[in-house]
């Protein structure tokens, strides 16, 4: 069976995966229990790796919602995080 990339998928990965990558890097450090400035690297240093990921996973996704409903799955965490901190 040929593995055919939707427009969903590639939109979900160019748009919904970094902005969710970028959220869960910012996400993440906001609840370690470290001085300001090494939360700051940690996010800094997360960044490229988290985006690059999320790219990946949304391609390497079945179908469009399934890309999707993970980038918006891992935003929604995250800016939960975000919130409750």
């Amino acid at each position: 069976m040929a593995h055919r990339h939707g427009a969903g998928r590639i939109a979900a990965a160019v748009t919904g995966a970094p902005v969710a990558a970028v959220l869960a890097s910012v996400a993440v450090p906001a609840v370690l229990p470290v001085a300001e400035d090494v939360r700051l690297l940690v996010a800094m240093l997360v960044v490229l790796p988290a985006v690059c990921t999320g790219v990946c996973l949304a391609l390497l996704a079945r179908s469009a919602p399934r890309a999707w409903v993970g980038s918006v799955l891992v935003a929604a965490v995250s800016v939960g995080v975000l919130v409750s901190k």
